[in-house]
């Protein structure tokens, strides 16, 4: 029952939202289900026709970090890893940090060059995928505009009702 409440949520988060946000939703509703990334996968199935896969966003290297920029990458597209590889050098305001990966897979798509652009932690760097057999899919693969996008500022709180004019007591 728990299972079918998240995927209907997954389909309710899939028609209203952005791609960024649908993965965002994907990731909080995939730690309420269980651990792993087979509800991601599960949930990018429902979004897409592509094989099963995982964009995989900067990670916080540090405690503080808020962005960083892409020095190297150590792995190249198509290229398997395994738990403990390291996949590229990221360059924070403080440091070079390695970025190790937790879970085996390959690299199906590289999203940020090399002394690219600067990018915020969470924003999307790459693609894996668990079989090599499936990386050709991903060779046009980009990120949508709309996920890219930051998101509105909220609007601003409308200014309270002014106080009742307080009530003279009777004499």
């Amino acid at each position: 029952a728990a299972a079918a409440a998240a995927a209907a949520a997954a389909v309710a988060v899939a028609s209203s939202a952005s791609a960024g946000s649908m993965l965002r939703g994907a990731a909080v509703l995939g730690r309420a289900c269980g651990p792993g990334r087979a509800w991601i996968r599960g949930a990018a199935r429902l979004m897409s026709s592509l094989p099963p896969h995982e964009v995989v966003g900067l990670p916080a290297l540090s405690p503080t970090m808020e962005a960083g920029v892409v020095s190297e990458w150590h792995k190249q597209e198509g290229d398997s890893f395994s738990a403990g590889d390291v996949v590229c050098d990221v360059e924070t305001d403080k440091a070079s940090v390695a970025y190790e990966m937790q879970d085996d897979g390959v690299i199906a798509k590289i999203l940020v060059p090399a002394k690219g652009p600067e990018v915020k932690v969470g924003d999307p760097i790459m693609v894996v995928v668990e079989d090599a057999a499936d990386v050709a899919a991903f060779a046009d693969f980009k990120i949508e505009a709309a996920a890219a996008a930051p998101a509105p500022a909220p609007a601003a709180a409308p200014a309270p009702a002014p106080a009742p004019a307080p009530t003279p007591a009777p004499t």
